[in-house]
C-alpha cells in the first residue's frame, strides 16, 4: 500500500507543472520582477515639479507608473505580462493610448517597441519607444520617443532617484 502512495508522490513531483514551479523565469517574468523591483515614489533630475510612482495592483500581476505634479496626476503607464513580453500601456494627456511590447533582455536594460495605439486623433504625437536602464548608483534611467506625422522625435531622457 506504501509503494503505490509513493509511486504518485514521485508522479506529481516529477510533472510539468511541478517542474515549472523550479525552472527559471522568463525573460519576460524577469523584466516584470524587475519594474516591480522599483515600487515606491522616485524625484526626477533636474525639476522639483514632477515625481514618479510606481505601485503594485491585482495582486502584483500590474504594476502602475504614475507622473504626478502638484496639479495631479499628469499621465501613467500599466505594465502587465502578456505570454512571453510585457506590454506597457500608455495613458498620454493627449488623450491616446500606445501599447508597446518588451524586446528581448539586453544587459539588464528593459526595452519596449511600439506595438499598436488607441484613441489617436489626427495630428497627434504617440509613444513609440520606451526604455529602463539601471545605473550602478541605484539611479534608473528612462528614456522615451514620440512619433508624430512627421516620425520619431528625439528621445527624452529622465533620470529617477529613490525618494527619502
Amino acid at each position: 500500500m506504501i509503494r503505490p502512495a509513493l509511486s504518485a508522490l514521485a508522479l506529481i513531483a516529477l510533472s510539468p507543472a511541478a517542474i515549472a514551479q523550479d525552472a527559471a523565469p522568463s525573460v519576460a517574468e524577469a523584466q516584470f520582477a524587475q519594474i516591480a523591483s522599483w515600487e515606491g515614489r522616485w524625484e526626477v533630475a533636474g525639476t522639483d515639479a514632477l515625481e514618479i510612482v510606481f505601485t503594485s495592483t491585482a495582486r502584483g500581476t500590474v504594476m502602475i507608473e504614475r507622473w504626478e505634479t502638484a496639479a495631479g496626476l499628469h499621465s501613467m503607464t500599466v505594465y502587465h505580462l502578456d505570454g512571453e513580453r510585457v506590454i506597457a500601456t500608455h495613458y498620454c494627456p493627449q488623450g491616446n493610448q500606445p501599447r508597446l511590447a518588451s524586446l528581448p533582455e539586453v544587459g539588464g536594460r528593459i526595452e519596449f517597441a511600439f506595438h499598436d495605439v488607441t484613441g489617436l486623433d489626427e495630428g497627434e504625437s504617440h509613444a513609440s519607444s520606451l526604455a529602463f536602464v539601471p545605473q550602478q548608483d541605484g539611479s534608473l534611467k528612462r528614456t522615451e520617443t514620440y512619433t508624430d506625422l512627421d516620425g520619431p522625435g528625439s528621445p527624452s531622457t529622465y533620470v529617477l532617484t529613490r525618494a527619502p
